[in-house]
């Protein structure tokens, strides 16, 4: 039972019960959005409805999950933080059910690392955009220079940096908060740093893993059907399992896995060692808001180019996410931030508490 009760297992649940909750809406949070796309197309009503309305439209499956998925974690973070043995002081020894299932090596000898104001937390927030996003888009250039990218004609600028502000700022934002705010904050309190940045960051990049396939279809009767296309009818109030049953068959994909899920396990390390030695947030939220916008903008505004020789997909994928090339910019880019953090001040670790008692 004391297993049971663990902040670990606690928070294992509320990763397992947002997905569950995420295909349980998806149908019904798809069928709300199609009507609202049917009936603001027919008729205006305000800037709010019809932006909205035009969104819900243009929108397709896949990226309803997506967004069930984040209502589902931001419905259930309450009960999650409330369940939580939130405390100032780590738990006696005795008490906690670390003590018979971990070894002592990885168990942590402190209460932890909060947060802490940093007068250099706007610098930092502007350091890790420029570093993130100026060293992806000279990936970038450095590919169409060597002709595995092109640039469409003409190049959508203005499109490529409204489509990349938004979601570069709000899913910075929030993920931070949860993976290296209070997920890396609660494995801090349990686990030894080391062991608690490689979890968390195993964990960021599995949940960005687990994203619905790009051959996902909407089945509409009487219509063609493509080749290839994994079809799934929203009107079945189980297609959100459907498309979670897709989701994990990607781990069926070895060269996916290898290239997307370490470079994403790369990622999370950057991040959460820069939250760690900044006892702060702001660093990483700079460094991904600059990876996600420099990202979704060069997508915007180039073409993958097929190559002949398939021994090259390997060096660059599909996107500036997959093969070794991108895997040496997030080398690059680590080396920078583990530089970078040298001139600010020490991580501020809670020191380890002193008991008087022989069990503890």
């Amino acid at each position: 039972m004391r297993i049971i009760r663990s902040d670990a297992s606690k928070l294992i649940l509320y990763l397992v019960s947002c997905f569950l909750l995420a295909a349980l809406l998806t149908p019904w949070l798809y069928n709300a959005g199609t009507l609202l796309g049917e009936i603001t197309e027919e008729k205006s009503y305000n800037r709010i409805v019809d932006y909205v309305g035009e969104h819900a439209r243009r929108a397709e499956l896949p990226k309803y999950f997506k967004r069930c998925l984040l209502i589902a974690s931001l419905l259930l973070l309450p009960p999650l933080i409330f369940s939580l043995r939130l405390r100032n002081n780590p738990a006696p020894l005795r008490e906690s059910p670390w003590a018979a299932y971990l070894p002592s090596h990885v168990v942590a000898r402190s209460g932890g690392q909060p947060l802490r104001h940093s007068r250099w937390g706007p610098l930092q927030l502007l350091a890790g955009f420029l570093l993130a996003a100026g060293l992806l888009y000279g990936t970038g250039w450095l590919l169409v220079s060597m002709g595995w990218f092109s640039l469409k004609d003409p190049v959508p600028w203005d499109l490529a940096w409204k489509k990349a502000l938004g979601p570069s700022i709000s899913a910075s934002l929030v993920e931070e908060i949860i993976f290296r705010g209070m997920f890396l904050g609660i494995c801090l309190r349990t686990f030894r740093p080391a062991t608690a940045i490689i979890l968390v960051s195993l964990l960021f990049s599995a949940l960005h893993f687990l994203q619905p396939p790009s051959n996902i279809a909407v089945f509409i009767q009487g219509a063609p059907l493509s080749e290839g296309a994994v079809y799934i009818d929203p009107r079945n109030q189980y297609s959100g399992f459907q498309l979670l049953q897709a989701i994990l068959m990607r781990f069926q994909n070895f060269e996916l896995v290898l290239f997307e899920f370490v470079s994403l396990t790369a990622i999370g390390l950057i991040l959460a060692y820069a939250r760690y030695a900044t006892a702060s947030l702001w660093l990483p939220i700079g460094l991904h808001t600059g990876w996600i916008f420099a990202y979704v903008s060069f997508k915007k505004i180039s073409l993958r180019v097929p190559q002949q020789d398939d021994t090259l997909s390997y060096l660059v994928g599909s996107n500036l996410k997959e093969g070794l090339i991108p895997m040496g910019t997030l080398a690059l880019t680590a080396l920078l931030v583990i530089l970078f953090v040298r001139i600010f001040p020490s991580r501020g670790i809670t020191p380890p508490q002193k008991s008087s008692n022989p069990d503890d």
